[in-house]
């Protein structure tokens, strides 16, 4: 892994406390403020069907394809704590964009309890924040896969942390935001990522 450069993201950890990071060996490998850290990854995406919440079939590689600009979460809809915060982050991100004439990236919200969300349960999920961007799952297998590919597996939904993925088009690595970001700060590093945009 390979830090961001730390003066161009020192303004997007200026954060409100909401936790510590725990330190560990591979802190040297990591951006930490009180509640945020930021790094950059190497993934391989899984070759995986899941379904959006029009329940239409989505190849997860085709949707996260290298020359899309992404952000993805990970959620799931009977949550009461992270996910409507993740998920109004989502919106309030989208709208600072549109106001700042920002290129936003393609939104994709994943859910991690794929026997309660179905694709209507998705789809009402989605009319309730009234976000428009994708929200999928697949076969508990599949998500099991995909959380593991992303590191992002906790054993179970119970222990889901607020993670948040970002790839500038073409890029070759994700940047990963753990916590719970601003959107005035995620806007921050999107722009960092992609500054042509």
């Amino acid at each position: 892994m390979r830090l961001l450069p730390s003066l161009a993201l020192a303004s997007c950890l200026a954060l409100p406390t909401l936790g510590t990071a725990e330190p560990d060996e591979h802190a040297h490998h990591r951006i930490v403020s009180s509640d945020i850290v930021v790094k950059e990854a190497q993934y391989e995406v899984p070759d995986v069907e899941m379904r959006d919440e029009q329940g239409r079939l989505v190849r997860l590689r085709e949707l996260l394809a290298e020359e899309r600009p992404v952000a993805v979460n990970f959620i799931f809809t009977s949550c009461t704590t992270v996910c409507p915060v993740m998920t109004a982050s989502f919106l309030q991100i989208q709208k600072t964009m549109q106001a700042g004439h920002v290129s936003a990236p393609d939104f994709i919200s994943i859910s991690i309890d794929p026997s309660f969300d179905t694709a209507p349960v998705l789809a009402n999920y989605a009319k309730r924040f009234e976000a428009n961007w994708s929200f999928i799952t697949g076969s508990e297998e599949d998500v099991t896969r995909v959380l593991r590919a992303f590191d992002a597996y906790r054993g179970g939904k119970a222990n889901h942390t607020p993670i948040t993925l970002l790839r500038a088009p073409f890029g070759q690595s994700w940047t990963r935001v753990e916590g719970l970001a601003s959107a005035e700060n995620m806007v921050r590093v999107w722009k960092n990522l992609a500054p042509t945009g």
